[in-house]
């Protein structure tokens, strides 16, 4: 059974029985048999596209609804198990707390530079926005517009377009939380 499959498997099931539908009741608003949808809940069938629009139309929700994963209302973040991505020198830690998800317009990142170290970061040119908070240490952040220096509980915002880097001239561990927001550009 694909993901797809799955979940509308899942879905269907789900959305169904919070109306307090039958697998009749759905049939009948739906005009798609009973056997069918028992089979396409419990993932023996692939449905094609008319029958999932029948479905949609006949329950009255959106496709996403149906064919996307059930997001949970709550969840909890373990640092610790979160993938990371090391500079091969050791220079800096980087951990996606919040990696790219279409169905929001953020990222968040936690990204660890060592004392006297640097991280380059590409522009982009997607019409994002960092916001930075300096969690522990001075940032040094260089721009084409200039340098700043950002203390430990402040915070900066800079256009992903521009080209910078992060430097940490301190003595100590730079830990920064990085917000990336898509305010132009995601749909």
């Amino acid at each position: 059974m694909s993901q797809l499959d799955k979940n509308i498997a899942e879905n269907l099931k789900r959305i169904r029985k919070a109306k307090n539908m039958s697998l009749d009741m759905l049939a009948e608003r739906t005009g798609v048999s009973k056997s069918m949808l028992g089979q396409i809940e419990r993932g023996e069938s692939n449905p094609t596209l008319a029958t999932i629009e029948k479905i949609v139309d006949g329950i009255k929700v959106p496709l996403e609804d149906l064919i996307y994963k059930k997001t949970e209302s709550i969840v909890i973040i373990d640092n610790d198990k979160l993938p990371l991505y090391k500079a091969q020198e050791g220079a800096y830690q980087v951990r996606a707390i919040f990696p790219y998800d279409r169905h929001r317009n953020f990222e968040v990142y936690e990204v660890r530079i060592e004392p006297g170290e640097d991280c380059a970061c590409l522009a982009r040119e997607d019409g994002s926005n960092e916001y930075i908070l300096v969690a522990q240490g001075t940032l040094t952040l260089e721009t084409q517009e200039g340098t700043y220096e950002v203390a430990a509980e402040h915070a900066i915002k800079i256009a992903s377009q521009s080209s910078h880097s992060y430097h940490n001239r301190d003595t100590q561990k730079l830990v920064l939380n990085i917000f990336l927001s898509y305010e132009a550009s995601v749909g």
